[in-house]
């Protein structure tokens, strides 16, 4: 990977998610989807009890890419923190967002996209958030070969 979490990358990221996110407010349906979104970064970014500077990056870039209003910009930055800090419950989560977005849906895709390419971020894929990335890849309804698949594809 030539450069961690490419512009490219998170930008085509941000602009399909952003599709989820139009308007200068935020409906019930679109703060759940950020603060599970966000949550799950956070938690992930803290897996290895360090948050990376590509990490941060990332997510902020993501807040970017994705125009939230400043109530979303605020939803996000709170759930990434609670996220890291461990005050979430990952499979309370998925289950939260798909009661909204159905496993299968693009929605759960575009989710589990900025999981893996937030795992991917900074090179390589530590063992503690490769447990999580499996948890989650569960938890939205694919196969670990669907992981493998999607983590190649991001370290390239």
């Amino acid at each position: 990977m030539s450069a961690p979490a490419g512009k490219g990358m998170l930008q085509s990221l941000g602009a399909a998610l952003g599709e989820l996110f139009h308007g200068g407010k935020l409906e019930p349906r679109q703060e759940v989807s950020v603060e599970v979104l966000f949550g799950l970064l956070g938690y992930l970014a803290g897996a290895d009890s360090i948050v990376t500077s590509h990490e941060a990056e990332f997510a902020n870039g993501l807040m970017d890419q994705l125009d939230l209003p400043a109530r979303g910009r605020d939803l996000a930055q709170g759930a990434f923190l609670r996220g890291r800090q461990r005050k979430i419950e990952v499979d309370a989560e998925l289950k939260r967002f798909l009661a909204e977005f159905p496993a299968g849906s693009t929605e759960a895709g575009r989710l589990y996209d900025a999981l893996v390419q937030l795992a991917a971020a900074d090179g390589r894929v530590r063992p503690t958030e490769r447990i999580f990335l499996e948890q989650v890849t569960r938890g939205l309804g694919f196969h670990v070969e669907e992981l493998n698949r999607r983590l190649a594809a991001a370290s390239r």
